[in-house]
């Protein structure tokens, strides 16, 4: 560790001068009311910076702008924003000082209209190898919003704090977990960081976007997912660098908003300190896609318990979790993490028990994010709440899903819950009827994760589960492929 913070102090301090050292941020614009002096909106305003740099000024203020009929953003005041109670919050790690600042206040739009929301400081941090020259070029952010006090609308946002360390030469994965609180559709992709400017800021110069092969090994460019919004760098050199990352929202197929956000990432020698890691992530459902998918019935109790760990024993592990279930009014998600007692392994527990009021086609998003107090590493699952009961069917107390990953070639995994507990037979067999499996299990009540090994030709087989009086449960067409 003692390594790392040298090499990481070397890099902060490589082009280190007098300038605030800004490393990222956002501004949100969250609809309260309108009256007749027009909408009433919560503005907030977040901003990174490193501690090597000067202090950020506490009276930070943002300009606004209102779109007119020739498609041209017309100024129309500047605002200031309060300094939050307590003060900037150091974070992610002594070894490099991040200060998180957060400004807010109240803002009034006159009317109806298309408006721009931006804010501009300078500097950025000098170290920043994917730029040009840094220390010259400001940092500004944009939000744009459609302001309709009949249909009022909020600016998407993000639900997870940024991470700003990864090793060299290593898979990593982040999810800034982009959300809209309206339910618009949203689209996210990569961007240019941008500078100054009179009206809309120009781009910083001689940007160069990570996904090049100067900084990303062919085996995982700079990406993010147009699904997820995870993002994911096995990155190829150490130093500091910056994305920006844009989100726009649609309604009704009509673009309503759109905000920018910048990140600066550090990336590491991995020589001395290992990822954690979720060792059981195959253990989690999966969709057509692949991706991590669970479907839940309104009224199920559904659990989701995650087993964290990291090859440097003496590294304290921790498990987080982020995403829109945990704020929801009525019947919100929990999530809790303990100590298993074997080494540093920590098991985490998703539970959920959504009502009918949360069924929608849209599947809930969810990052578990996994830390040694150095690199974080997130995971993201789709959890869709529904009353489709195609792929998950309940008889006599007993819920069960989809066998998978099918087709299979030695296991499957089939997830189901019991009301109560009971003794459960699993059975496979082959096309003729011939049964070629069986196991019995005694299991309690609540969730329940069976994978069951098997040693079978390829063909077409039958998973039969029956409960404690014969009964059967219910019957799985499963593809055996070698």
């Amino acid at each position: 560790m003692k390594k790392i913070f040298t090499i990481c102090l070397g890099i902060a301090i490589a082009f280190s001068s007098y300038a605030t050292h800004l490393m990222g941020g956002q501004i949100s614009a969250s609809y309260l009311s309108s009256d007749t002096s027009g909408s009433h909106y919560y503005l907030e305003l977040d901003t990174y910076r490193d501690t090597l740099g000067i202090p950020m000024s506490l009276n930070q203020s943002v300009e606004v702008y209102v779109l007119d009929t020739s498609g041209n953003y017309n100024f129309l005041y500047t605002h200031s924003l309060t300094f939050g109670v307590g003060g900037p919050v150091t974070s992610m790690s002594s070894v490099y000082g991040i200060e998180v600042y957060h400004f807010t206040d109240t803002i009034t739009f006159p009317g109806n209209g298309y408006y721009m929301i931006k804010w501009t400081d300078c500097c950025r941090n000098g170290a920043i190898v994917n730029m040009s020259n840094p220390l010259t070029e400001s940092m500004s952010f944009l939000t744009y919003i459609n302001v309709d006090s009949s249909s009022p609308n909020s600016s998407p946002t993000f639900l997870a704090p940024p991470v700003s360390y990864l090793p060299t030469n290593t898979a990593w994965q982040y999810n800034p977990l982009p959300f809209d609180p309206d339910g618009d559709s949203l689209v996210w992709n990569l961007s240019i960081p941008l500078s100054s400017g009179a009206t809309v800021p120009s781009v910083v110069m001689g940007y160069e976007n990570l996904s090049d092969t100067t900084y990303s090994n062919a085996t995982g460019l700079f990406s993010i997912d147009s699904i997820t919004g995870e993002i994911s760098w096995d990155a190829k050199m150490v130093g500091n660098f910056v994305a920006s990352f844009a989100i726009e929202e649609y309604r009704n197929g009509v673009l309503v908003g759109a905000m920018s956000r910048d990140m600066q990432f550090v990336v590491v020698p991995d020589t001395s300190n290992a990822m954690p890691f979720i060792s059981n992530m195959n253990s989690v459902p999966t969709n057509s896609l692949g991706y991590p998918y669970v479907k839940i019935a309104p009224g199920q109790n559904y659990q989701v318990h995650l087993l964290a760990s990291d090859a440097d024993i003496n590294d304290v592990v921790s498990m987080s979790a982020f995403g829109e279930s945990f704020g929801l009014s009525t019947s919100p998600s929990t999530f809790s993490y303990v100590s298993t007692g074997n080494g540093n392994e920590i098991e985490g527990t998703f539970a959920w028990t959504p009502d009918v009021s949360q069924v929608r086609a849209n599947p809930y998003l969810t990052v578990f994010r996994i830390s040694d107090n150095f690199f974080y590493y997130d995971e993201t699952v789709q959890i869709e709440v529904t009353n489709n009961t195609t792929d998950i069917e309940e008889i006599n107390g007993v819920i069960v899903n989809d066998i998978y990953p099918n087709p299979a070639s030695n296991s499957f995994t089939l997830p189901l819950y019991l009301d109560n507990g009971q003794d459960i037979e699993v059975n496979i067999y082959n096309i003729l009827g011939v049964k070629v499996s069986s196991e019995q299990l005694n299991l309690s009540a609540g969730n329940h994760i069976i994978v069951k090994n098997f040693d079978l030709k390829s063909g077409q087989y039958f998973v039969n589960i029956t409960g404690a009086n014969g009964s059967v449960i219910t019957t799985k067409k499963l593809l055996v492929v070698k």
